[in-house]
């Protein structure tokens, strides 16, 4: 039969942690002694600033959202209200259009076009 090879880890005893090099190895400090106490200062005060600028940006990202938000309603409403618009013109220049043909003499053999209604409004 054929043999399975088996893999060994490098560092057996290592549990899978890097081995820290000599300029990275934490020094165990008293907790009664000035520089614990100093650092663990240090370390209060930026995990206490990192949380305002993470809550910060969640107040900002919250804020433009709103603002987003209020902008798309707007842009809504000029939509509809443009819509409409265009609607009522639309049925004006129909109707004016219809007036036009309904002017013009039927025993003329052209073919009258909305383009040659336009052309004879302007005429006038």
């Amino acid at each position: 039969m054929d043999s399975v090879p088996q893999l060994v880890p490098v560092n057996p005893g290592g549990g899978g942690k890097a081995t820290p090099s000599s300029k990275m190895k934490k020094t165990i400090l008293d907790k009664e002694s000035d520089e614990y106490r100093q650092r663990r200062e240090r370390n209060n005060l930026a995990v206490k600033k990192s949380r305002m600028r993470s809550k910060q940006k969640a107040q900002d990202t919250q804020q433009r959202v709103n603002e987003l938000k209020e902008e798309n309603e707007r842009l809504e409403a000029k939509i509809k209200l443009l819509s409409k618009e265009l609607s009522v013109l639309k049925d004006l220049f129909l109707e004016h259009a219809h007036n036009l043909a309904d002017n013009v003499q039927p025993n003329t053999a052209a073919t009258v076009t909305p383009g040659d209604l336009c052309n004879t409004n302007n005429s006038q």
